[in-house]
């Protein structure tokens, strides 16, 4: 391989990661939307079965979001290498630090929403709390996958 080639595959392989980030990002908001959708039809009084449905819903997504933003933590970790020089390293570290505080404060969240529902008409503390979560991640996704789209376009021009 020339040095060409593998710097054209190089440039290829950021952009791809990037996004992919980007994709993650995209779905991110699309199920926030969602989310706030469910949330405005619960205009009614809960029932208990009801209420055990919802519960049941919202560990549902729980354990959905915990694993994609699993598979997200160990694509950032294998990514780094390829923006590592690219970028001040604190800089890197930041962006790391918030999304590493987020994915719990959000899957908790989520998590004691579903045994402490939101009074109708009323933002509960808990979903306040599991809301910055979720956009904390929502951030870094964009901020990871900027990094990358930036990196694939400094790349030779």
């Amino acid at each position: 391989h020339n040095k060409h080639e593998v710097d054209s595959l190089q440039k290829y392989k950021l952009f791809l990661i990037g996004f992919g980030f980007f994709w993650i990002f995209a779905w991110c908001i699309f199920g926030s939307i969602l989310g706030a959708q469910i949330n405005t039809l619960n205009t009614t009084a809960v029932t208990s079965s009801e209420l055990m449905l919802w519960q049941r819903t919202l560990l549902r997504s729980a354990h959905a979001h915990m694993n994609s933003m699993g598979i997200t933590t160990i694509l950032i970790g294998l990514s780094i290498s390829h923006i590592r020089g690219m970028f001040p390293d604190n800089k890197i570290k930041i962006i790391l630090l918030f999304n590493l505080i987020s994915i719990p404060i959000f899957g908790f969240g989520i998590i004691l929403e579903a045994f402490f529902p939101n009074t109708i008409g009323r933002l509960s503390l808990i979903s306040a709390v599991s809301a910055i979560g979720g956009v904390f991640y929502i951030l870094t996704m964009a901020i990871w996958a900027s990094l990358f789209i930036f990196s694939a376009m400094k790349k030779n021009g």
